[in-house]
């Protein structure tokens, strides 16, 4: 299931976003999406829809470097 990240710092790396979400989960693969404003991620995990739904009511709102989190499940053309 894939979750969308955003607001991130405009510095941000793979590994950066790995080391932030450790504590929450471990990513499977990720995608940096920088277009736009602040930087997003697109993170990969196995799991079901509801929990990747309850995995990103967690994300959402986590301070990272300053900045507040925003995360969502994409509601089409996604597993």
């Amino acid at each position: 299931m894939r979750i969308m990240v955003g607001n991130l710092p405009d510095d941000i790396t793979e590994e950066t976003i790995r080391e932030a979400l450790s504590d929450v989960a471990p990513v499977s693969a990720i995608k940096l999406v920088p277009e736009g404003g602040a930087p997003s991620a697109m993170i990969e995990m196995e799991l079901s829809r509801a929990d990747a739904e309850a995995l990103a009511r967690r994300i959402q709102g986590r301070i990272y470097r300053g900045r507040e989190l925003r995360a969502w499940v994409p509601l089409f053309g996604w597993k």
